[in-house]
């Protein structure tokens, strides 16, 4: 048995519940450390689902999806399956099973809701998703960056889009949120969805990528010829902003106390309100983000835990993906080869994505 498998086991008895149903692909990528069942690549829910229980566990699958789950989805614990045909429905399966007190992380009928149980269950990296988690984000980096480097001057937000997904495909990353825009689309929206606009002077270019059920974020800015000192400074501020939040995150720390914290540096920086004008990120691992904080978010942040911030000011954006460790923050979305703006809190010092200049 896992350490995963007995955790939900105990939470089982703690739920008094007979069953959990598990069919979201964040939660069984999470059990599983890398199969999600799934087919349609942006589907929040996967074609197979698994049923834990006390003294076992059943993969229930359609009979055209379960031959090829068994021979390349490999599962850590043994499992019971089901099939049945494609034309018949999970609810149906679940109604012939009778499984009792159930608890499910998508809407079943007779079922309780426990979505917001797991995401806290989940909290916590093992040895070996810290190892993959750290070659992601190496690899998303130098993605991101080597694509970054081949913009020109008249390249269309869809063309950068379309070499993000070339680089990523043969490496198995999954680019599941791919944001570009070129200049005044950076301003005008906070989620700037590819399209035809050509690059004139400067781009955003971020990336939310997955591998094996985890997830790294990224943003890098481009500039053609020199920024303007306006754009630079803005920059500047946001890696102080960042720094804040950054020094802000130590473990055992009450969410909601970071959240006055971020609210506290913009202020401190001279922009009291730009908070509002986008969320600031959260903890992150199986999720984009986990959940995204505010001032009312429960709980307290825990060692070994991801964190995916993303302040924003008018016109750029800084958003790297951390892990917190027990010898301090590990900046993941680091390839060594892109120019920073070195921030220092203390005996703190991090390094934050600068303007990438390429030429006319």
């Amino acid at each position: 048995m896992t350490d995963k498998l007995q955790r939900l086991r105990q939470a089982l008895t703690e739920q008094q519940l007979e069953g959990l149903l598990l069919t979201r692909r964040d939660n069984i990528a999470w059990l599983t450390e890398g199969a999600s069942f799934y087919v349609v690549d942006r589907a929040e829910t996967g074609v197979a689902s698994l049923l834990i229980a006390a003294d076992a566990v059943t993969l229930i699958a359609p009979e055209n999806e379960l031959p090829r789950i068994l021979a390349e989805e490999s599962l850590p614990f043994g499992v019971i399956t089901l099939s049945y045909p494609w034309y018949r429905s999970l609810a149906d399966v679940l109604a012939d099973l009778s499984p009792g007190r159930l608890g499910s992380d998508m809407p079943v009928v007779n079922a309780r809701d426990v979505q917001a149980e797991l995401v806290q269950l989940r909290i916590g990296l093992n040895p070996a998703e810290r190892e993959r988690f750290a070659q992601l984000g190496k690899e998303v980096a130098q993605v991101v960056e080597t694509v970054a480097r081949r913009v020109r001057s008249g390249m269309t937000e869809q063309a950068v889009e379309a070499d993000i997904y070339a680089a990523c495909l043969p490496l198995a990353i999954r680019p599941v949120c791919t944001l570009i825009a070129a200049d005044r689309r950076i301003s005008q929206f906070k989620h700037p969805v590819p399209g035809p606009t050509q690059l004139q002077r400067q781009m955003l270019i971020t990336l939310g990528a997955e591998r094996e059920g985890l997830n790294i974020s990224i943003t890098r800015m481009v500039h053609v010829g020199e920024p303007s000192a306006a754009s630079r400074q803005h920059l500047i501020t946001l890696a102080e902003i960042h720094a804040d939040i950054l020094a802000a995150s130590e473990p055992g720390r009450r969410w909601q106390d970071i959240f006055r914290a971020i609210k506290a540096s913009y202020a401190r920086h001279g922009f009291p309100d730009a908070w509002q004008a986008h969320h600031q990120g959260g903890p992150a691992g199986y999720g984009c983000r986990d959940f995204i904080i505010t001032e009312e978010t429960p709980g307290n942040l825990s060692e070994n835990q991801a964190l995916a911030w993303n302040p924003t000011l008018p016109g750029v954006k800084s958003e790297e993906t951390v892990l917190l460790t027990a010898t301090g923050q590990q900046r993941l979305t680091d390839s060594g080869a892109w120019p920073t703006i070195t921030v220092t809190r203390g005996e703190n010092v991090w390094h934050f994505a600068d303007w990438l200049v390429i030429k006319p």
